[in-house]
């Protein structure tokens, strides 16, 4: 194999790692906003029937992008 061709299939192979990122944080992002949205009306109605939380002491933010990743990750497997 020449370097020539050894140097594209690199660039191709790094192209469509680069496009894999993309798509993964685009499907974190777009997952982050419903699952934000989510947590904190779970949180909001817990508050208004007087429950205690249970948000294991992370906040709204982390708790949805945990959530997003998580959920994120399971698109790749289909």
């Amino acid at each position: 194999m020449s370097m020539t061709m050894h140097h594209r299939e690199r660039q191709a192979a790094r192209g469509q790692s680069r496009a894999d990122r993309i798509e993964y944080r685009l499907l974190v992002a777009i997952a982050f906003v419903i699952c934000f949205v989510m947590a904190g009306a779970s949180r909001l109605v817990a508050a208004m029937r007087g429950k205690p939380l249970d948000s294991h002491g992370r906040s709204v933010f982390a708790e949805a992008r945990a959530s997003a990743h998580a959920t994120a990750g399971y698109a790749f497997l289909a």
